[in-house]
């Protein structure tokens, strides 16, 4: 029985151009500068350690533990080092960058039963560098829209006395708003959600006020006046504003899985839409994710 023939000039040609392309996209998807020379080098050390597989005497240095420290070695050759939290991230990107191009490329091989009179290293040359130029151009603008934001929502549940108010909540890290009497962050909410919680005197004045000045002093008036807040804030065009509050008797933190109370904190009053496309209406600091 003839055996089958293993070229190691193909094989290096293969590793190089895959681990190039992984290396490509990976920059693309984690935020990483593509310094190409940095990458052809680290490409190069792939291209040898792909041929170094088919010398029996070798074998040592596959063991899973050696594959993790060689990812490590490449991953520094191509972008640096720049601390290990980068370096854990940059090494996550790495293998979801193989890990889906390896998937692709068994998938096609199955499909395809190499009808076609090309060898496998070929398939793979050919789907991986498709699949790793999708994920390097692609992949990166899908998790930003799309998974990142979905990883970021909760649902939040508001209660005043026995009205509830729910909606979706955004983990904002950037919001550092705090109440002045006991320095706890604020969440941040639509009116619209809130309207249907609120008495009727509140009501009667969030609808016919759009001045922050007149709304705090209709609400000063009203039966909710003991919950009252003024926040101060700052943002671009406005370094010195007030946003008016109310105390919030409860608010519940995903209710149907982590389930995260928190008592008498106060949310800012949002007269406008937080978000027009991503389907949320308050804003939840990093904070309150966390026994305060």
């Amino acid at each position: 029985m003839n055996q089958p023939k293993v070229y190691a000039d193909i094989t290096f040609l293969v590793n190089f151009t895959m681990d190039f392309m992984i290396l490509w996209a990976t920059a693309k998807l984690s935020g990483r500068p593509i310094v190409y020379g940095r990458c052809i080098i680290a490409s190069l050390l792939g291209g040898i350690y792909g041929v170094a597989y088919l010398f029996p005497e070798m074998s040592t240095w596959y063991s899973l533990p050696a594959k993790i420290i060689f990812s490590c070695i490449i991953i520094v050759a191509a972008f640096g080092h720049r601390g290990w939290k980068d370096l854990k991230k940059t090494l996550i990107c790495f293998y979801g960058v193989s890990f889906i191009m390896a998937g692709a490329t068994i998938a096609v091989s199955y499909l395809s039963n190499n009808s076609q009179g090309l060898s496998f290293s070929y398939w793979w040359l050919l789907v991986g560098i498709i699949c790793a130029f999708l994920l390097g151009s692609y992949g990166g603008k899908y998790i930003s829209a799309k998974i990142i934001p979905a990883l970021l929502k909760y649902r939040v549940e508001l209660h005043f006395g026995d009205a509830i108010c729910r909606g979706e909540g955004f983990l904002d890290t950037g919001n550092g708003l705090r109440d002045p009497l006991t320095q706890r962050p604020v969440v941040v909410a639509e009116y619209e959600l809130l309207k249907e919680c609120f008495p009727d005197d509140c009501r009667a004045v969030m609808d016919n006020f759009s001045d922050d000045n007149d709304i705090l002093q209709g609400l000063s008036m009203s039966s909710w006046a003991n919950r009252i807040r003024v926040i101060p804030f700052s943002s671009i065009g406005k370094k010195n504003g007030l946003m008016v509050g109310l105390r919030c008797d409860e608010i519940v933190v995903d209710p149907d899985k982590i389930n995260l109370l928190h008592k008498n904190l106060v949310v800012g009053i949002y007269l406008d839409k937080l978000s027009t496309k991503e389907n949320y209406q308050l804003l939840i600091p990093s904070e309150i994710l966390q026994k305060i």
